[in-house]
């Protein structure tokens, strides 16, 4: 028997270990009070082996591009599954063109808006809560590069009996993505989620985006 609870307990404590997606100790205090949420423009950094080509001012414009295709991809898929009936997500979602509209107006770009705390983001947009992710991508391999790794594994399975296994890893990067909805009075964490994706040369980004998103709206919180 006491083995059978021992069992029982390291079960439980790795399962919440390993969570992903959950709800912080101060949801069920703050959650109630929030009518109106913002996806806020999501923090790119892009780190690893960075070709040598690739100016700072290049890697900039790909992470705006792609803060802004976080952006718009998690809001969607947050609005998708929002409405009334049991089991969607019961709030009130602001239009992520009028949140970047307003943090325009206020004087910062979606870069700028990085910086900002969770109480002065909330107090610009009119809103409660605002959901902020940070979105992380290592590279490790270009796209060519990969390609060939990926052939190189195909061609030694299937004509010859040499370990394909030793040959790397042809993944292009690994993309670890962090969500949080963060109350915008305390700036404290009311949910967060975690999400890490590998990419390689055949798998669009724009799927990779979707993907994130996708995962993480399908716990998002806010359907008591």
């Amino acid at each position: 028997m006491k083995n059978s609870l021992f069992l029982l307990f390291a079960a439980l404590m790795l399962s919440n270990c390993g969570r992903e997606y959950y709800k912080t100790a101060s949801y069920e205090n703050l959650a109630p009070q929030h009518q109106l949420i913002a996806v806020v423009p999501v923090h790119t950094i892009t780190t690893g082996r960075i070709p040598p080509e690739a100016t700072e001012e290049m890697i900039r414009e790909v992470e705006d591009a792609e803060s802004q295709a976080f952006q718009i991809s998690l809001y969607n898929e947050i609005a998708k599954r929002s409405g009334s009936r049991e089991g969607e997500i019961n709030i009130a979602l602001q239009d992520f063109s009028e949140t970047n509209r307003r943090l325009k107006e206020a004087g910062y770009s979606p870069r700028e808006s990085w910086g900002l705390s969770p109480s002065e983001l909330a107090g610009i947009l009119g809103v409660d809560a605002v959901v902020r992710a940070t979105v992380r991508k290592t590279q490790y391999l270009t796209d060519l590069e990969s390609f060939g790794l990926s052939m190189a594994r195909s061609f030694l399975f299937i004509f010859t009996d040499a370990p394909f296994w030793l040959i790397p890893n042809s993944k292009t990067s690994d993309v670890d993505a962090s969500c949080s909805i963060l109350d915008g009075q305390t700036g404290t964490s009311v949910w967060t989620a975690n999400k890490t994706v590998e990419t390689d040369w055949n798998r669009p980004h724009n799927e990779i985006i979707d993907n994130i998103s996708r995962k993480m709206a399908r716990r998002f919180p806010y359907r008591e």
